[in-house]
């Protein structure tokens, strides 16, 4: 496998990228292979590309789990906009999701801290509650010792 990722491998992603914009769901490899017209393993290898460039994350069968922001699984943070909803894989990704899409979207959430029910929201480019804080459990530059944790 080759340490940077191919044309083809980020043709794919943008591909994948279109995929849950358009349907609020990441696509399996196989619906992947098959709208572009190529065969399974070679998108195979490409998701795995992309995984090992720290680009996205697979599962143990190696569907998308992670396409930063969004998430490949439910999660505790979905992200409802005009266009569609969207499972994020953390508040800070739940934040990204409209800001990418250029739209407005809120997130039924919860303070950890004191259990109050809030609605984390992005709208006319603005986060909000201003008094909302989101805390990561270790330094960004550690991230991806452990993704799934972060």
């Amino acid at each position: 496998m080759s340490a940077t990722p191919s044309d083809f491998a980020w043709r794919m992603r943008g591909r994948l990228f279109r995929a849950i914009r358009e349907r609020g769901a990441t696509p399996t490899p196989s619906e992947l292979a098959a709208g572009l017209r190529v065969p399974l393993e070679r998108v195979t290898r490409a998701l795995e590309s992309l995984a090992a460039a720290h680009v996205l994350v697979l599962d143990s069968a190696g569907s998308v789990l992670m396409a930063h922001p969004f998430a490949g699984a439910r999660t505790g943070f979905r992200v409802e906009t005009p266009s569609g909803s969207y499972w994020a894989n953390c508040a800070w990704d739940a934040l990204a999701i409209p800001l990418l899409l250029g739209t407005d979207g809120v997130t039924p959430t919860r303070c950890p801290g004191t259990g109050e029910a809030f609605d984390l929201a992005v709208r006319a480019g603005r986060v909000g509650p201003a008094e909302a804080v989101v805390r990561f459990p270790v330094p960004a530059r550690r991230f991806w010792d452990d993704i799934h944790f972060t």
